[in-house]
């Protein structure tokens, strides 16, 4: 009986644990949405404390980190989102974006074909293959 008391025990806080970091990603999100970056930034950090490895968690928080101009911490956000689900079209879309902002053209064109071969949507293929054929270009300019 002692068993499986601790064992409901450990599922039980398993669950509360998971439910929790769920909050705080929705409270997160929901701050990033009414202008709040910091504060979501601190909701995402905390919910991935609690859930680690999770693509999505990391995903947003990259974007956050993004959007002020936090290049390096995006960059390993996004990067470990990449790690946690590879397949994942929208980090490498980000990511890509982020190696152009770091001018690191090489890269970017890298991220760029991975999301190709992930088959995005229509609108995301044409807008990775414009960037491949800009970056490409820029980099031929460099050359000569």
């Amino acid at each position: 009986m002692k068993k499986i008391i601790t064992v409901f025990l450990m599922l039980l806080s398993v669950s509360v644990i998971a439910q929790t970091a769920d909050d705080f990603f929705k409270r997160g999100i929901e701050a990033a949405h009414h202008g709040q970056p910091d504060n979501a930034i601190e909701n995402l950090k905390k919910a991935l404390e609690l859930s680690p490895g999770l693509a999505d968690y990391h995903l947003n928080l990259g974007v956050l980190y993004a959007n002020k101009k936090d290049y390096d911490n995006a960059i390993l956000e996004i990067r470990a989102s990449i790690n946690a689900n590879p397949s994942n079209v929208m980090a490498h879309y980000v990511m890509a974006l982020l190696m152009e902002k770091k001018r690191e053209r090489e890269k970017a064109v890298s991220e760029w074909e991975t999301v190709l071969r992930l088959k995005p949507a229509d609108d995301l293929q044409n807008t990775a293959e414009k960037h491949i054929r800009h970056l490409k270009e820029r980099m031929n300019e460099r050359a000569q």
